[in-house]
């Protein structure tokens, strides 16, 4: 994406409100207007004062208050009218990067780091914002007043003027010059304060695991790499602003010296009045100033532009839904038929992490997936929930795969309960009415109590409207586990995917938990991943998954008898466990 599209794109935002824009343009000519009005004023009451006309000062004071109240009113129009420009065109920008993130498939955010994502909500769009507003419309006024000194300077003396005006192409050059330079130290400091945002986002989300294993000098290091990353970057920022306000700055200088001179000689010679002069003084600073300011005003706006470039690889990246899709559930299911399914997230047959699974589950049965870690077990999960699309091979739900029904309808048949719970900031009722935004209180707390979440939740100060912190910090993980079962049971999906849902927790949570899954899975399809296989001897199918493969299925009593895999796997956890419970007898 080059700067010049990026730039029509932005201005795609701006035109949502051209009503502010034109009343931005009209305090932006009546600034202007009182801006060569003060240097008329000043031209006059200095002749005034050399004239000697004391008669004048009455009109000259009244003239003056007036004056400074409109100036007062306009800039703060202005002013106005420039934030809220900026405002509203952010937020756009901003709620679309978010309506457009929340249709990216999985695959990006498994690419993407997620402080990376945030930076370009907030810093990015930040820029962006701030060149919607102040940065625009000092990039359209700054010329606008050149110009109108320039044409108020020919009629007080056109060989001043002539010399003022030279400054502009000089100007110009230099902004463009050092403009570009700016734009690509932009994207590459942007782009450090993403990584850098990244790892703090981790940090910040993990005080208890770096304190207890020591590691905020560990942090502190890498964090200062990061920190040295931006601040030579800024430095060599300054070193281009530096320059670039230095070149404007000698060439203003410059410019401005040579016109007094000139002026000077011309009042001392007569040809010129002293009001005159102070005029040309104040327009030389009209015309001087805005010029002085481009290049500042345009390195602004080269970063806003990789900013924008940023925020807008995001929206062109594929989605998954043209629109965002409603909350719904499937109401009748038959039968899941995994037939021949392999998977490659590069989509080559040479990096097959699955290969050939085929599986049928009827309604209200139970099917577990065991296996050693690294069997492919939870990249099957991500494939029944379609956050991937098997690279060959059919996922069938009644006779209909994902493709012919429609991503958004074909999840609606599933609800989760993964390994490491997922809540939002927000209160405990909140989370649960994720499972189904519709129900009313009686079904919140019906969940509840299916989960056998709502005694523990009754004793909290503030009962469901709990505020549970950031991912649930305030709560236990059986707690924050069996808010989780009280939201997929709220969902009522037919089909039931846990994810090892019990791993993480202590024995006494683990026995309430396994409880409320229990309940949960009462006439529900269920498909569950298990490590501990003592906790799916009833199952109705078991799927035994090997290096992506899978090798054997069939009942508990079934794969003991046929003494191949999973015996192996079945007798191995059986031994750990006497084992250990031998150690714990013993101490």
């Amino acid at each position: 994406m080059n700067k010049q599209s990026t730039f029509f794109r932005l201005l795609k935002y701006m035109r949502r409100y051209k009503l502010l824009y034109v009343c931005l343009i009209i305090t932006m000519v009546v600034g202007t207007f009182l801006e060569l009005f003060t240097a008329w004023f000043l031209s006059f009451i200095t002749n005034a004062a050399v004239k000697g006309e004391v008669e004048a000062w009455p009109s000259l004071i009244l003239l003056a208050v007036g004056m400074l109240f409109f100036i007062a009113l306009n800039t703060y129009a202005d002013t106005y009218f420039k934030q809220k420009a900026s405002l509203k065109v952010r937020n756009d920008i901003r709620l679309d990067t978010l309506d457009h993130a929340l249709r990216l498939p999985q695959s990006y955010y498994d690419k993407n780091h997620s402080g990376e994502l945030l930076a370009r909500f907030t810093s990015d769009n930040q820029a962006v914002g701030e060149a919607s507003g102040n940065t625009i419309m000092g990039l359209i006024r700054n010329p606008l007043l050149a110009l109108c000194a320039f044409i108020y300077l020919l009629n007080i003396n056109w060989p001043l003027a002539l010399i003022s005006i030279s400054i502009g192409p000089l100007m110009i050059l230099v902004g463009k010059l050092f403009g570009e330079a700016m734009r690509k130290k932009s994207i590459i400091l942007q782009e450090s304060v993403g990584s850098a945002t990244s790892f703090l986002q981790d940090v910040l989300g993990a005080s208890v695991l770096y304190k207890i294993f020591g590691l905020e000098k560990k942090i502190s290091k890498q964090y200062q790499q990061y920190s040295a990353k931006i601040s030579e970057i800024e430095r060599s920022q300054g070193k281009i602003q530096g320059s670039a306000s230095a070149t404007s700055g000698s060439i203003a200088t410059l410019s401005f010296m040579i016109a007094i001179l000139v002026a000077g000689f011309f009042v001392a010679k007569g040809n010129l009045e002293v009001g005159a002069m102070i005029a040309f003084i104040q327009l030389m600073n009209y015309l001087v100033q805005p010029f002085s300011q481009l290049p500042g005003l345009w390195s602004s706006m080269q970063q806003a532009l990789a900013g924008a470039e940023r925020i807008f690889q995001i929206i062109d990246a594929p989605k998954e839904y043209e629109e965002l899709p409603d909350q719904g559930r499937a109401k009748f299911f038959g039968r899941l038929t995994v037939s021949s399914v392999g998977f490659s997230y590069t989509n080559s047959e040479e990096d097959m992490i699955l290969s050939n699974v085929h599986f049928d589950v009827k309604a209200g049965q139970t099917i577990a997936i065991v296996g050693a870690s690294g069997g492919g077990k939870s990249t099957l999960f991500k494939l029944l929930l379609g956050l991937y699309s098997p690279t060959n091979g059919l996922i069938e739900i009644d006779g209909r795969s994902q493709q012919s029904m429609g991503l958004r309808e074909y999840r609606d048949y599933f609800s989760l309960v993964p390994q490491e719970t997922i809540l939002f900031t927000g209160t405990i009722r909140d989370n649960i009415l994720d499972g189904n935004m519709a129900a009313d209180e009686a079904s919140v707390i019906a969940a509840a109590k299916k989960a056998n979440a709502y005694d523990f939740i009754m004793k909290l100060s503030e009962g469901f409207d709990t505020e549970i912190g950031e991912r649930g910090s305030r709560l236990s993980g059986g707690q924050k586990q069996r808010i989780a079962i009280a939201r997929a049971i709220l969902r009522d999906a037919p089909i039931l995917l846990l994810d090892e849902a019990t791993a993480a927790l202590d024995n006494e949570s683990e026995k309430i938990v396994q409880d409320a899954l229990a309940k949960l899975m009462v006439g529900r399809t269920t498909l569950v991943i298990a490590h501990r296989l003592t906790t799916v001897q009833n199952a109705d199918l078991i799927v035994v998954m090997e290096n992506g493969n899978l090798v054997e299925q069939g009942t508990h009593n079934e794969l003991i008898l046929a003494g191949g895999r999973y015996h192996s796997l079945y007798y191995a956890q059986l031994e750990e466990k006497e084992g250990t419970e031998s150690i714990l007898m013993e101490i």
